[in-house]
């Protein structure tokens, strides 16, 4: 499959690289396939690209490299759309919002997307604990861990 992205140029993949959200994403329920694209090996930031309107990509982050304590506590429920009751077979990711100026950078950890691999099924939930954000300043929170961020 070719889809023509403007960030990326032409953008060649196999079906079998496509993530369908059978729900779609909030705000966004009309677009549920997506590719996983790492610009670069070893890229810390992934593009979530859209099969469906190639103007659409979202920059995805697996959350433990951005806060290594975090976990989505999901219930079994929130999880039949991928087809899994086991959150460890699972994928998660986080939405960054990168701002004009890069430095105050956000991941929205309130709504993760969980991704079934083998299935290849998402779902993007939404958790409702206390500390958990859809503004976690990521920059910030490496800074106080001492680790340093490479995209």
């Amino acid at each position: 499959m070719l889809i023509e992205s403007p960030r990326f140029g032409k953008l060649e993949f196999g079906e079998e690289r496509i993530v369908t959200f059978p729900e779609g994403l909030l705000g966004f329920r009309d677009f549920r396939r997506f590719v996983f694209h790492q610009p670069s090996e070893g890229a810390a930031l992934i593009w979530m690209q859209s099969v469906d309107l190639p103007q659409l990509a979202f920059v995805v982050v697996d959350p433990r490299l951005i806060k290594p304590d975090y976990e989505a506590r999901v219930t079994a429920a929130q999880l039949e759309p991928v087809q899994t009751g086991d959150p460890s077979r699972a994928q998660v990711w986080v939405i960054l919002t990168i701002p004009e100026d890069p430095t105050k950078m956000t991941a929205n950890l309130q709504g993760p997307l969980v991704v079934n691999v083998e299935k290849r099924l998402g779902v993007q939930v939404v958790l409702n604990e206390e500390g958990i954000t859809t503004k976690w300043p990521v920059l910030e929170g490496m800074r106080a861990q001492g680790r340093a961020c490479k995209a």
